[in-house]
């Protein structure tokens, strides 16, 4: 503390703070998913979030196999982005009653659709330190939220296996008192207990003569202090006797969402008018998991109202209504398409454009680019011979009569002959008949599952409510065609590889692992694919595949193929997180496989090394590691892709560090604090070993003086910062010499 006036001296450092060195070790993996949101990346943080956005593995691609084996091989965050067609529908339902409410002339139906909430996933709730680290995600969720709002349709399969119920539910049920307030424009109720002024209430009362007199209303006001509710207007307009009880009760509605017959979410007593504090365009958006919930406009045609203008028709919706309330009942989802099959080149391409803004990313890895050919799916079962539509036994229990259904691309429906229908328990095996029917008996009357097979479709388990009686209305289940990804020729795959290191598609400061197109490529074959990879130094190229362990439908161990591309990236953060990025992945044990597709020697890597692929070999003893880390560059200075990393990460940092210098004055104080502040990061990355030299003067240097910052240039505005490093490189071969001098030996390395 000062306490004599005068003027004291104090040294002021010129620099800036700098920082950390920006991370390397944050893939975008690229692929195929069971569900999600499409074309935006998501960033994770284990296998777990990535099943709960974006689902299971796939039967046909290997996203889920790559970033399991990120994070098994010491990966910690990556982001996901997933790839999907224009013909990509998202799975939905509706009922249409002809006494539906209709607004201005088009009718107002409730639709539940797949979709995804935004909010689950908010970003923007993390801690102070990792919301600094996700700040380019964050963004991208902002963006999102402003485009698309907290929900978006989520596309897919999936969906299909979704059904919504929906039944009517009183959370209060009170009744009036025999007090006439205010000449029955206010009633004192015994009960206010969870009543509130959006709520919709029934209104009954039963006069002398037997008759029944019914409102719906919704209060004006609802005065706790004198335990009263006030109304819009008299209750006798109503045909109401304010002088005699008249009983209370709520409008809600319980929702409960099945997903392939389990239970999977539920919500109780939410109210459909959007004053209310439970109201169902509150609650579901930003806690259902799976699926959107909402009225929609739709014209007479069927289709839907414009946005602006279906929402200026809601706001004169009158919810004392019933006619605009939900139908009671089961919404089975329907009409969800993954379109993978119709997944082009283009489709690639225009998903990299999202990468450019994810600043903290520096690798991507896109193993369902290089998918083999499927294999047509095997013969269904021999099923026993029944009767096409029929009941199998005579009646003694419940029956259920059934309807099988597809869409095509235009959504309609079309009815599904020759399915197999096998219903838990016994006398429930049926076959549909031509127009999607089945009718089964004797099978209980408690819920029952239903398992749907058809070759070329996806299998689907349904669980359904047997009636006492033959129903006079099917139940609706929906399969969806069974597609595989598109395979990709070898000109596509090229050029795809090509564009994930092409900073025009991708941004500045990323580096792409590309896989090869096939798991039985031989070491010439290898070769050749590289060279046909073209040169660059951001592209680094590892073979072969990796065998991984997984099971077939029936729990039975076999061998997966999968592209390498995610293990080696987990193993290059793994190197990056404990030493730093100056340490790459090669020569650390992969985990989460098996074995390799190719068992590479020393003389077949002799002729795959000076090319730059980067072989995966299995060493007895020592388990199976990657043998190489060179990029594609024919020039040796960037030859190692731990030189491409390092510059990278250094150009970053200093991007970041030297934002505060623009409009400074261009003066010597300001050069000088420029140079210094480069000087003290490349300084302090000299000492940790990133970059290499004796010497600190032999590491690096910074220059920003008059020398390369003439008065031409400074007139202009221009300021030039002159910075050379030498970044660490791997040592690829090491030599030991073994010797006898007189009675010693003698070990030396070179």
């Amino acid at each position: 503390m000062l306490l004599t006036p005068g003027l004291y001296r104090q040294p002021v450092t010129p620099v800036r703070p700098v920082g950390a060195l920006a991370r390397g070790d944050i893939p975008v993996m690229l692929g195929y998913t069971r569900k999600g949101p499409p074309g935006v990346p998501v960033r994770l943080h284990s296998l777990r979030e990535f099943e709960d956005i974006f689902g299971e593995a796939l039967d046909h691609g290997f996203l889920w196999h790559s970033l399991k084996g990120f994070f098994e091989n010491g990966g910690q965050t990556a982001y996901v982005l997933r790839i999907v067609s224009e013909s990509a529908r998202a799975a939905r339902s509706e009922r249409v009653d002809a006494a539906q409410g209709a607004v201005e002339g088009a009718r107002v139906v409730w639709r539940a659709t797949a979709s995804f909430p935004w909010l689950a996933i908010d970003p923007r709730k993390l801690t102070s330190a990792l919301r600094g680290e996700s700040a380019s995600w964050i963004q991208i969720f902002e963006q999102v939220l402003k485009e698309e709002g907290v929900r978006s349709d989520d596309p897919g399969a999936f969906g299909n296996g979704l059904v919504l119920k929906v039944v009517r539910a009183s959370r209060v049920r009170t009744e009036t008192t025999d007090e006439v307030v205010d000449g029955g424009k206010a009633s004192s109720v015994r009960s206010l207990a969870g009543l509130e002024a959006g709520s919709i209430l029934e209104l009954t009362q039963t006069a002398a003569s037997g008759l029944t007199a019914h409102a719906v209303r919704i209060p004006a006001k609802v005065d706790t202090a004198r335990q009263r509710i006030v109304w819009s207007d008299n209750l006798t307009a109503d045909g109401l006797d304010p002088s005699r009880p008249i009983r209370v009760s709520s409008v809600e509605f319980d929702l409960a969402i099945f997903a392939e017959g389990k239970l999977q979410q539920s919500f109780a007593a939410l109210s459909p008018n959007p004053a209310h504090s439970r109201a169902m365009a509150t609650v579901l958006p930003a806690s259902c998991r799976s699926v959107a919930f909402s009225p929609a406009v739709v014209r007479t045609n069927g289709d839907s109202e414009a946005e602006e203008k279906a929402a200026a028709r809601m706001k004169m919706i009158d919810w004392t209504d019933e006619h605009f309330w939900p139908q009671e009942g089961d919404y089975p989802l329907a009409g969800g398409v993954d379109g993978l099959d119709r997944i082009t080149r283009e489709n690639w391409l225009s998903a990299l454009e999202p990468i450019k803004r994810l600043a903290d990313a520096a690798l991507i890895v896109a193993p369902d680019i290089v998918l083999p050919e499927a294999g047509l799916p095997p013969p269904d079962a021999p099923l026993p011979a029944v009767l096409d539509c029929c009941v199998l036994e005579q009646p003694e229990a419940g029956f259920l009569l059934g309807k099988v259904v597809s869409y095509d691309d235009d959504g309609k429906e079309i009815p599904l002959g020759g399915v197999a229908v096998d219903i838990a328990g016994p006398g429930g095996i049926a076959t549909t008949g031509s127009d999607g029917l089945f009718a089964v008996s004797d099978i209980g009357l408690s819920l029952v599952s239903i398992r749907l097979n058809k070759q070329g479709y996806e299998p689907l388990e349904f669980q359904a409510q047997p009636l006492p009686f033959m129903p006079s209305q099917p139940v609706v289940m929906s399969m969806a065609p069974l597609t595989s990804p598109k395979v990709f020729v070898a000109d596509e795959i090229v050029e795809m590889q090509a564009a994930l290191a092409n900073p025009e598609y991708v941004g500045p400061y990323k580096v792409a692992l590309a896989d090869p197109p096939a798991s039985d490529m031989r070491a010439d074959q290898l070769a050749t694919w590289r060279s046909r990879l073209g040169d660059s130094a951001r592209i680094g190229f590892f073979a072969p595949w990796l065998n991984l362990p997984a099971k077939d439908s029936t729990g039975n161990p076999l061998s997966l193929a999968c592209p390498p591309s995610g293990h080696v990236a987990g193993a290059f953060a793994a190197a990056e997180n404990a030493t730093g990025i100056h340490r790459t992945g090669a020569n650390l044990q992969l985990r989460f496989v098996e074995g390799v597709t190719l068992a590479i020697d020393d003389a077949t890597q002799e002729g795959l090394n000076p090319i730059g692929v980067n072989a995966i070999r299995a060493f007895p003893g020592r388990g199976i590691r990657i043998f190489g880390t060179r990029s594609l560059s024919s020039d040796p200075e960037w030859r190692y892709l731990t030189t491409r990393r390092i510059v990278d990460a250094i150009e970053k940092s200093l991007e970041r560090a030297l934002q505060w210098m623009v409009f400074e004055p261009n003066n010597l104080i300001t050069r000088h604090s420029v140079q210094t502040t480069a000087s003290i990061l490349l300084d302090r990355l000299f000492r940790q070993g990133v970059l290499s030299g004796v010497k600190a003067e032999g590491a690096y240097s910074a220059k920003c003086d008059l020398e390369n910052n003439s008065d031409a240039s400074r007139d202009e505005g221009k300021l030039v910062v002159d910075i050379a490093v030498a970044p660490t490189q791997p040592f690829e071969f090491i030599y030991f010499r073994l010797g006898h001098e007189f009675d010693a030996i003698q070990v030396t390395e070179r």
